[in-house]
């Protein structure tokens, strides 16, 4: 007979062994990484918690599953882009698209790529989000696949819609709609609905600001009629987040047809359901569309408090965000007669913009430097072989001296001239390098960096041997309506048609920038300030004389220019911030001014 005890002992032993963990099975990832991907309708937090518990569980059981991690990272990144933790989501959508690269299936690969697209988008690096947009729809149409294949053409109609091509989004979203019907997938027709409304009330803006106010209001009805088509269907499928997004865009529509009060009671039900899901953007982009409201109502106070909610949510990496925030609030400090904030606001807004050109112009360099590295390897590689060569032919050296003579000569002259065209390549590659960093990529002109030394050595110049020199700061007047009205491809051309103006203008001593989004620093060697008018009024009545031609029609422009002479002792800031005032004091008489610091200081 055993012993009681012993017994005791076993079956303690058996109660306190740890249980085994289930190992999840490759086969039912991919159906789990959908439903996870789905709870960033409902309950994003808990999308994230649970991606992160399957993945760890397959790391802990050393389980492969690349197709399945690859879908669950993609799951758990898409959570977190509506969470409004971009830089968390751009990492784990990295790794989704490393095991991508190498999927068996091309339909699951595309739709790793059409979510890595959004998390880019939303991040504003546009360019790599057309990249995944553009591979996603051409791999789900070699694929069959008609339902990834749309969600691709909406994703990129999104993306036109946002850069203001019009007709390209209205193209792409047509052909997302007609391959959502023939797949039957009701979610994607309505979010199909809900993206051209939106490509409509960008429309109606257009229209409205162009004083075609009828057109105008046939948008507006037009994107109505969208979103409550497109909320009968997700209240249908109950997508919550769907209400949300088809309620906040309905009040959006009635608030320009005047029906401010039916307007907020969408913008409520809306903002309600996103607090719910956890959706941080979709929450901000509610609390604008209930400052717009506040702002026609004349409440300016309550308008401004929905805007500082707004604000302290956005992220701080989110500059697309931030960009709309100020925006608003721009608005709303003027509505209220506030304009000294509201121009603070301004430049600050400017100041963002100038940021993303500057990242734009990063990213151009890095390609150059990874061409130039490509260059130098395969340099190396034509270098090593020919040291192979070399090499065997001084193994062949006893039996044919002289003729392992020539070619060792030979071999010789041929590495000199790998050596002197890598020394040439590397050369020609850096004054390239060095071009594009010190030159602005739309205009060809000198950008801030190289415009800073320029004037570095100016003002050492005028300390050291009082050698005078002047500064004029040129601002395109009403740039903003040019852009919203006639799109920012327009706004390229009269961007150019300026700096060719400037460049044929100066001399080949002077130096012309591209100093902001339409801000032109000119500087000017050898010159006083009178001088310095001089050339700024023989500009503007030049622009008078040739103005741009859009569509071969004279597009009427003009330019308010800020002069100031370079004084010993000044920093390089203060003249900065006298050529700027000089300029925005001429802003305020009027525009299309000639205006000098000694005039400003009195």
């Amino acid at each position: 007979m055993f012993d009681i005890r012993v017994l005791l002992a076993l079956a303690a032993l058996v109660v306190f062994l740890p249980a085994r963990s289930e190992v999840p099975d490759c086969g039912s990832l991919a159906e789990r990484a959908e439903s996870i991907r789905a709870m960033r309708d409902r309950d994003p937090a808990a999308g994230v918690e649970q991606g992160r518990d399957l993945i760890e569980q397959l790391d802990a059981a050393s389980v492969s599953c690349p197709s399945g991690r690859m879908l669950l990272h993609a799951a758990v990144a898409s959570n977190l882009h509506i969470l409004g933790r971009n830089p968390e989501a751009v990492e784990v959508i990295g790794e989704a698209l490393e095991l991508a690269d190498g999927a068996d299936d091309p339909v699951e690969a595309a739709a790793v790529r059409r979510t890595a697209g959004v998390i880019f988008w939303e991040a504003g690096v546009h360019d790599r989000a057309l990249e995944h947009y553009l591979a996603a729809l051409e791999a789900s149409q070699a694929a069959g696949d008609v339902e990834g294949a749309a969600r691709a053409a909406g994703n990129i109609g999104n993306l036109h819609n946002s850069l203001g091509n019009w007709e390209e989004a209205r193209r792409y979203h047509l052909e997302a709609l007609e391959g959502f019907e023939r797949a039957g997938w009701q979610e994607g027709i309505a979010g199909t609905l809900v993206n051209l409304g939106a490509l409509s009330a960008r429309m109606a803006e257009q229209y409205q600001r162009a004083g075609d106010t009828e057109q105008a209001r046939a948008e507006h009805e037009a994107n109505l009629d969208y979103n409550r088509r497109a909320l009968a269907i997700f209240e249908e499928l109950d997508n919550p987040r769907g209400i949300a997004y088809a309620a906040d865009n309905i009040a959006r529509a009635l608030i320009p047809l005047g029906r401010v009060e039916e307007a907020l009671t969408f913008q409520r039900r809306s903002m309600g359901l996103r607090r719910e899901v956890g959706d941080t953007a979709g929450v901000i982009q509610s609390l604008l569309t209930g400052a717009d409201a506040m702002l026609v109502m004349d409440r300016p106070d309550d308008a401004s408090a929905m805007l500082a909610e707004a604000e302290s949510m956005v992220a701080p990496d989110n500059r697309n965000l931030k960009r709309q925030v100020l925006s608003k609030q721009v608005e709303g400090h003027e509505a209220s007669g506030d304009f000294e904030s509201a121009y603070r606001l301004l430049r600050e807004l400017m100041s963002l913009n100038d940021a993303q050109a500057a990242e734009d112009l990063a990213a151009r360099v890095e390609q150059l430097e990874q061409s130039f590295q490509a260059g130098q390897l395969q340099q190396e590689l034509a270098l090593q072989r020919a040291r192979a060569e070399l090499s065997e032919q001084r193994a062949r050296r006893q039996r044919l001296i002289s003729t392992a003579s020539i070619v060792s000569v030979l071999l010789l002259l041929l590495v000199l001239g790998l050596l002197y065209s890598r020394y040439r390549l590397g050369r020609r590659v850096s004054r390239t390098l060095d071009h594009a960093a010190r030159t602005d990529s739309l205009t060809g002109l000198s950008n801030r960096r190289d415009m800073t030394e320029k004037i570095d050595r100016a003002i050492l110049r005028r300390n050291e041997d009082n050698e005078p020199a002047s500064l004029i700061m040129a601002d395109i007047d009403s740039f903003k309506r040019i852009n919203d009205t006639l799109g920012h491809q327009v706004g390229d051309q009269v961007l150019l048609h300026v700096a060719e103006l400037i460049r044929k203008q100066v001399r080949g001593v002077d130096v012309t920038a591209r100093w902001g989004g339409e801000e032109f620093l000119i500087l000017l060697p050898g010159t006083r300030e009178s001088g310095a008018r001089c050339v700024s009024e023989k500009m503007q009545r030049l622009l008078a004389d040739s103005p741009p031609r859009i569509n071969g029609r004279a597009l009427a422009l003009t330019l308010t220019f800020g002069v100031t002479e370079i004084e010993p002792g000044a920093s390089f800031n203060e003249l900065i911030k006298r050529a700027d005032d000089a300029m925005y004091a001429g802003k305020a008489r009027g525009k299309n001014r000639v205006v000098s610091f000694d005039e400003v200081a009195g």
